[in-house]
C-alpha cells in the first residue's frame, strides 16, 4: 500500500471503534492521507502489533491514550514513530473515560477538525525543481553560499569585490598549510610549558601589514554577511576551522573574549590545564569573521585596534615576544558607524583600520533574482526535505513578491527561508507536490 493509495489508518482495538471512526474520517477527510492509533495500556509501538507496510508514509497522525495515567516515557516513543512515518503533524491527546459515548468523536473533532479543509487547487506554475538553477552534486546548505546569495546580478558585483579583497589578502600572505602547522605547534609548546626554546618563533612571512585588507561588511539583518565571511573563509583553503566571533556574546566579557581571540597559556585561570593558542592564531593566514562588530564596547575596540595595529597576538600570561599573526578580518554590522563615529560611540581610527566597505543589498533590492533564489531553497533539504515539493505556482510567487515590496521583509533571507519551510511544510501535510497562495505564511522576523 503506497502513500498515495492511503486515505486513512484506524489502530485500534476495541470491537467497533475502527469502523465508527473510520465513519466519520469518510464522511470528512475523503482523499486525504492520515493516521489515528488509539493507544491502550500505554504500550509502545513495538508493542501494538501493527501489520501493515513498513514503507508506509502519511501526512498528519492523531495518537491517543486510552485512560490515565499516561506513563511520560510512552509519549516519546509515540511521538518518535509518527516522525519516522513523515508525519508533519500529530497531536497527542487522551481519554480519560474512553467508554463515554462520542468520547472518541469529541476528540477527533478537536484535534481534526482543520484537517477538512479543501485543498487547494493547482496554481499554473511558475517555478520547478531545478527549472532556475541546478545545484551542484553533493551541495549542502551550509556549504554552498548560493542558495542565498546567488553569484550574478547585484550579489554577484558584490562577490567580485568580494573575490578582490581575498585575492589581494592571498597575494600578500599567502601561507603555506605545513609551516604554518609547525608554527602553531611551536607556539602550542611554549604555552603549555613544554618547550623551553625561547628563540623567536617565525612564520615564514615577510612582517608587513601596511597591504592586508580588512573587510567590512554593512547590511540588513538576514541579508547574508555571515554567508560572505563563509565563502571567503572556504576559499581561503582553511575552511575546516572555526573563524566566528560574536561581539555581543562578549559584552560585559572581556576576559574571555581575550582568552578566545588572543589565546592563553596552560595555568592562565584556575581551570586552564592545557595551553589554547586562539582564534586568531588557529586560523593565520586565513579568515576570521567579526559579526555583529557594531555592538562592541570601548574595551573591545581597543583590544581589536591593539590587533589590527600590528598583526601580533600575545595570548594571556606569555612574557615573551608576540606572535605575528595575519588574517583576513571581515567584520559585519548593521549599524551605521559613520554615525555613530561621529557621535564618539565607536572608534574612528578602528573603522579607519577597514580598508574596504561593501553593502550587501537587501532582497527587496533584488526582486529580479527572487526566482532563482526560491528556486534554490526548493531544492534546499532545510527547506524541503526529500524534495517533496516540487514546483510553486504563480500566484504564490507573487504573493511573496508582494510582501516583500510591501512589509520590507526586515528579516530578509532569513525571513524568507522560515515563509519557505513553512510553505514547503503546507504542502507536504496534504501529500501535494505543489505550493499554493494560501501556503505562504505571516511571518514576522526580529531584526
Amino acid at each position: 500500500m503506497s502513500k498515495a493509495e492511503t486515505t486513512c489508518l484506524i489502530f485500534a482495538n476495541r470491537p467497533g471503534l475502527a469502523e465508527k471512526l473510520t465513519a466519520w474520517i469518510g464522511d470528512r477527510l475523503a482523499g486525504r492521507q492520515y493516521c489515528v492509533v488509539c493507544v491502550s495500556g500505554n504500550k509502545l509501538p513495538n508493542e501494538m502489533g501493527f501489520k501493515f507496510n513498513s514503507h508506509l508514509e502519511f501526512s498528519r497522525a492523531l495518537i491517543v491514550f486510552e485512560g490515565l495515567p499516561i506513563k511520560l516515557e510512552a509519549v516519546a516513543p509515540w511521538r518518535e514513530w509518527a516522525i519516522g512515518k513523515g508525519a508533519l503533524e500529530f497531536p497527542v491527546t487522551f481519554l480519560d473515560n474512553p467508554l463515554e459515548e462520542n468520547a472518541w468523536i469529541r476528540a477527533m473533532e478537536k484535534h481534526c477538525a482543520h484537517w477538512a479543509t479543501s485543498p487547494p487547487e493547482r496554481e499554473p506554475s511558475a517555478i520547478k525543481f531545478g527549472q532556475f538553477v541546478e545545484m551542484p552534486p553533493g551541495a549542502t546548505d551550509k556549504d554552498d553560499p548560493s542558495l542565498l546569495t546567488m553569484m550574478f546580478g547585484s550579489m554577484g558585483e558584490l562577490l567580485t569585490a568580494v573575490d578582490i579583497v581575498g585575492r589581494r589578502f592571498h597575494k600578500a600572505c599567502s601561507v603555506n598549510t605545513v609551516s604554518r602547522a609547525k608554527y602553531l605547534e611551536k607556539i602550542d609548546g611554549l604555552l603549555d610549558g613544554k618547550n623551553t626554546d625561547s628563540g623567536p618563533v617565525k612564520l615564514d612571512l615577510p612582517e608587513r601589514v601596511d597591504r592586508l585588507p580588512r573587510l567590512l561588511l554593512h547590511g540588513e539583518t538576514g541579508v547574508g554577511k555571515t554567508l560572505i565571511a563563509r565563502y571567503l573563509h572556504k576559499r581561503s583553503g582553511f575552511s575546516g576551522r572555526p573563524l566566528r566571533i560574536s561581539i555581543p556574546e562578549y559584552l560585559g566579557k572581556e576576559d574571555m573574549f581575550e582568552y578566545d581571540f588572543f589565546g592563553y597559556m596552560r595555568g592562565a585561570y584556575t581551570d586552564a590545564k592545557e595551553a589554547d593558542h586562539g582564534l586568531l592564531l588557529a586560523n593565520a593566514g586565513g579568515v576570521v569573521f567579526l559579526d555583529e562588530i557594531g555592538e562592541a564596547n570601548a574595551m573591545l575596540q581597543a583590544k581589536l585596534l591593539a590587533y589590527l595595529d600590528d598583526y601580533r597576538v600575545r595570548p594571556r600570561r606569555w612574557k615573551g615576544d608576540p606572535f605575528f599573526c595575519p588574517t583576513l578580518i571581515v567584520a559585519a554590522t548593521n549599524r551605521d558607524l559613520n554615525a555613530m563615529a561621529k557621535k564618539k560611540l565607536f572608534r574612528e581610527d578602528l573603522l579607519a583600520r577597514f580598508t574596504d566597505h561593501h553593502v550587501i543589498p537587501p532582497l527587496r533590492d533584488r526582486m529580479e533574482d527572487l526566482n532563482f533564489i526560491l528556486d534554490c531553497l526548493l531544492q534546499s533539504e532545510a527547506m524541503n526535505p526529500e524534495g517533496r515539493v516540487t514546483e510553486i505556482g504563480g500566484a504564490a510567487v507573487a504573493e511573496i513578491a508582494r510582501r516583500i515590496k510591501s512589509d520590507g521583509f526586515k528579516g530578509n533571507f532569513r525571513e524568507l527561508e522560515t515563509v519557505m519551510r513553512s510553505a514547503c511544510q503546507s504542502a507536504a501535510k496534504d501529500g501535494r507536490p505543489f505550493i499554493c497562495a494560501q501556503d505562504v505564511p505571516h511571518v514576522r522576523t526580529s531584526s
